[in-house]
């Protein structure tokens, strides 16, 4: 700034007194005329030589903004591609986060419907030893007992509902888990699609050669972007951990329900066998205890046919002294009718009385025996009466454990 001032001032000066108003120029004296050619000609060097500076500061002015518009363009296209370079990053990590949760939401669906298949398993089970259960309600008053088959029932049926409930709550854990990753999903669908159109401008942007007329509205654009480079990346980051988060909650549901399924097939298959060798001890003891009253009824029935011999043999017997008892009664009457003189307490009465008395204390006796023994043939009829009515509960329980015992045995084909 300092030389073009004094190079402006010269040549003022060089104005101002090379000219006289009024156009006419006084007398030059020799030494002015030279000193006056002197001073243009040092005037024109020093503006020759500050045009030569100035023109040296051009160029390298011209240099400086050229090295930094290439140095800028290169910083540019550097971080373009290095944002490039990292949106790709984090779209391929949301790409292989996304086919995890599809993977994980394909397995969760598959372990959710073999959980449901298990759940709907489980009602066969609990149906049936319900019907058990109602079955052996059936039985006659004196087969209700709390045995060991009604307990396995029991534990049958306690078995089957807590496995059903169990399964229950992994059925709705697997719902909510699926909610869940199909949120995630989504996130990243969005996620990826933002990016991808973010790289598209991106490469755009690295790949243009001529820039647009004017400021191309990048202002409005620019007043629009607010998010920071570190919440723009860990917007990305957190939805990964979050998926990350999801997939290993659903592998622990997973790995859970199937450790559930094995337990409540473990628990069905020991209480169904329970209560098969319960019903079947049951059984065996029914048969046995069946087979001794039919053995007892029998033995019944033979000392009843035998007694009713031996009374038929007593009745007979007492009807054969009847005879006798008669004639003994007529002759003892008969004698009675001779003269006065002639009735005599002789030995001939005394054996009829004698025979008299014995056969009416043999008849008495044989009435009593004959009383006795109908007396006894009653206690055996009602005793083989009642052998008959528990025998007949025993068929008809045993008739009921059997039908329970095919029940099962029907489950343990479905179940396998």
């Amino acid at each position: 700034m300092d030389m073009n001032t004094s190079y402006r001032s010269n040549a003022s000066a060089m104005s101002s007194g090379g000219i006289i108003d009024g156009g006419t120029s006084p007398p030059t004296m020799p030494h002015q005329w030279e000193r006056n050619t002197r001073t243009l000609v040092d005037s024109a060097r020093k503006a020759q030589s500050l045009a030569t500076q100035q023109r040296v500061m051009s160029f390298g002015t011209q240099r400086t903004t050229d090295e930094t518009m290439i140095s800028d363009n290169r910083s540019s296209s550097t971080a373009l591609q290095r944002q490039i370079q990292e949106s790709e990053s984090l779209k391929n990590r949301a790409e292989q986060q996304l086919e995890e949760i599809l993977r994980e939401t394909s397995m969760l669906e598959d372990e959710a419907a073999h959980a449901e298949a298990t759940h709907e398993k489980m009602k066969d089970p609990l149906n049936v030893a319900e019907d058990n259960l109602a079955i052996r309600r059936k039985r006659p008053p004196r087969e209700m007992t709390r045995d060991a088959v009604e307990r396995a029932l029991n534990e049958q049926v306690a078995g089957s509902k807590h496995s059903i409930r169990m399964l229950g709550g992994v059925l709705d854990a697997c719902e909510k888990e699926l909610a869940r990753l199909k949120v995630c999903r989504e996130k990243l669908e969005e996620d990826i699609d933002q990016k991808r159109i973010a790289l598209e401008v991106d490469n755009e942007a690295l790949q243009m050669e001529s820039g647009w007329a004017g400021d191309g509205g990048s202002s409005a654009r620019r007043a629009q972007t607010v998010a920071l480079p570190h919440m723009w990346r860990q917007r990305t980051e957190n939805l990964c951990e979050e998926c990350e988060r999801s997939r290993a909650t659903c592998e622990r549901l997973r790995a859970k329900s199937r450790a559930i399924q094995q337990e409540a097939i473990a628990v069905e298959r020991e209480t169904r066998e329970a209560a098969l060798r319960a019903l079947s001890r049951k059984m065996d003891e029914t048969e046995r205890l069946k087979s001794e009253l039919e053995l007892s009824v029998s033995n019944v029935s033979q000392e009843i046919a035998t007694m009713e011999e031996a009374r038929a043999s007593v009745e007979q017997s007492m009807n054969d002294k009847h005879g006798p008892l008669a004639l003994a009664r007529s002759r003892l009457a008969v004698r009675t009718s001779k003269p006065n003189p002639e009735v005599v307490r002789d030995s001939a009465e005394r054996s009829l009385e004698k025979e008299i008395g014995d056969l009416e204390h043999s008849i008495r006796k044989l009435q009593l025996e004959m009383a006795r023994q109908t007396a006894d043939i009653h206690r055996l009829e009602q005793t083989r009466a009642r052998l008959e009515a528990d025998l007949k509960d025993k068929s008809d329980a045993l008739a009921l454990e059997q039908e329970c015992e095919s029940l099962q045995l029907d489950l343990s084909q479905r179940m396998k």
